[in-house]
């Protein structure tokens, strides 16, 4: 008997990050050795906005460098691989525990693995296009809330509820504006009968996301206004909606990389596919982010919008195994356990 596709695509996904890890950290290498101090300016509080905010990932990297004799781009490139192995990791396991993958045979599982893989090592691609240390933590952070979204956890709603905050609160360190519309997308779901499908109960995740959104601007208004009062955008123009629309060389990286989202949008607001309320929430939050991001970013930097399009992947797997592969049932017609 076929065995699952678990161990197989578990050691698939782990030689992709590796590779993006690999390369990654090269990267980081030749930005360094062109410009030996370019990240320092955020640690000595110099740094323009909105990079002088987003300092989770930096000064950590910083700390960790001090602390063991490495360079500032060997520790940036190592949480890159740790945020990369959770991210993956994670989302895969979401997908395992979905309702379609679970009832899925055993050809379609195959189908649905496979699918997450090439999805995960497309994205992945983009990772060095307009690198930035904080692209794949940010990844990690939401992969795993939309565990907590989906997954009941072990130690109940309370261990939930911290864990929603605690990583709110690290996700304000790193990219505060990922955090807000995460969770303002989730309150939007809230409000509809999809909130049911939550592992915690709709009120307590509303009230969650709430506080999450408080927790999140907070801690931008306290970076602003107290730790780095002075940081401006220096010449930078703040809105960018204009340009990103009369840019064509922008238009290119954009429309190969929002391929699949655009596809996953479609087919769940025409209703062609059933989706399971983690993951609408999470294709909420991306849409909020969307529109920040063509409105106060250059669209042509699609790593931008990279950790929402990986935590998507679960969903866009999903309403695939329901469109090309109808039938979850195997040609006798039992179905399989997941695996």
């Amino acid at each position: 008997m076929m065995q699952g596709p678990k161990k197989v695509v578990s050691v698939l996904l782990a030689l992709v990050v590796l590779s993006a890890g690999y390369l990654d950290y090269w990267s980081y290498s030749q930005t360094f050795h062109a410009e030996p101090g370019i990240w320092m300016d955020v640690v000595t509080g110099t740094a323009n906005a909105p990079n002088q905010y987003r300092v989770g990932v930096i000064d950590t990297a910083y700390f960790l460098a001090r602390h063991t004799h490495l360079g500032l781009r060997h520790t940036l490139a190592a949480l890159d691989v740790i945020a990369g192995f959770v991210s993956v990791f994670t989302l895969f396991f979401v997908l395992r525990r979905s309702k379609m993958y679970r009832e899925a045979g055993l050809a379609q599982q195959w189908f649905g693995a496979a699918g997450f893989l090439v999805l995960v090592q497309f994205y992945l691609a983009w990772l060095l296009w307009y690198q930035r240390p904080e692209t794949l933590p940010t990844a990690a952070i939401l992969a795993l809330t939309l565990l907590l979204l989906g997954v009941p956890l072990r130690g109940g709603a309370v261990t939930a509820v911290v864990g929603f905050l605690v990583l709110a609160a690290m996700q304000g360190l790193v990219r505060a504006d990922v955090g807000f519309a995460l969770h303002a997308g989730i309150l939007l779901v809230c409000m509809t009968s999809l909130g049911r499908g939550f592992a915690l109960p709709r009120s307590a995740q509303a009230v969650t996301s709430f506080v999450s959104v408080l927790l999140v601007l907070g801690i931008q208004f306290w970076l602003m206004r107290r730790v780095f009062p002075h940081a401006s955008y220096g010449s930078t123009p703040v809105f960018q909606l204009v340009l990103n629309l009369l840019s064509m060389s922008g238009w290119i990286p954009f429309v190969l990389f929002m391929g699949p989202f655009a596809w996953t949008m479609w087919m769940v607001v025409r209703r062609r596919s059933a989706a399971e309320s983690a993951g609408v929430a999470m294709l909420m939050g991306a849409l909020i982010f969307l529109g920040m991001w063509v409105t106060v970013g250059r669209i042509k930097e699609v790593r931008i919008f990279l950790p929402f399009a990986l935590a998507l992947v679960p969903l866009t797997i999903e309403i695939a195994l329901q469109q090309f592969l109808p039938t979850t049932e195997t040609q006798s017609g039992t179905r399989l356990p997941v695996v």
